[in-house]
């Protein structure tokens, strides 16, 4: 009887982890570029996960020439190991951008993201796969319609 018990509060506890790890938000987006480390490894990536191999970037600008900035990495703090996406651009405050994130063409992230004074600033993770990954960004100025489209190459871990 104690082993069933066990078994069952064993059981409901993973249960509810993995309930949690389901519905937390997997993404930050805010207006700006921030300030600080962000918590991480001081690199301004935050999370406070280990960095699992060199960052990948790409830089460009958008339909109507906003500069943007596309970064990419391996990284262990998800649920598991996880490709951590980040963009920005540099707008003007007020601005609402629709960003839509992709690894290997499946979406993971889609949000209006509002500029502030220093810019706009979304970031987000998808699960590692294990192989190549292609991250990348689609991006449509609510009210110019501006678009950018950006992607990076992650090699496997």
């Amino acid at each position: 009887m104690k082993r069933t018990r066990v078994s069952v509060g064993v059981l409901a506890a993973t249960a509810a982890v993995v309930l949690s790890l389901f519905s937390a938000p997997a993404a930050l987006a805010s207006g700006g570029h921030g300030g600080g480390d962000g918590g991480g490894s001081g690199d301004g990536g935050g999370g406070g996960g280990r960095r699992l191999g060199p960052a990948v970037e790409t830089s460009g600008v958008g339909s109507l020439g906003s500069p943007w900035t596309l970064k990419s990495q391996h990284d262990d703090d998800g649920p598991g190991l996880v490709a951590g996406e980040e963009f920005e651009i540099t707008t003007p405050p007020g601005h609402v951008w629709s960003v839509t994130f992709a690894d290997n063409g499946v979406r993971f992230f889609q949000q209006d993201v509002t500029a502030t004074d220093t810019g706009l600033r979304a970031m987000s993770k998808a699960p590692d796969q294990g192989v190549d990954q292609i991250m990348s960004v689609h991006a449509v100025d609510t009210g110019t319609h501006e678009v950018i489209d950006g992607s990076v190459d992650l090699p496997a871990n």
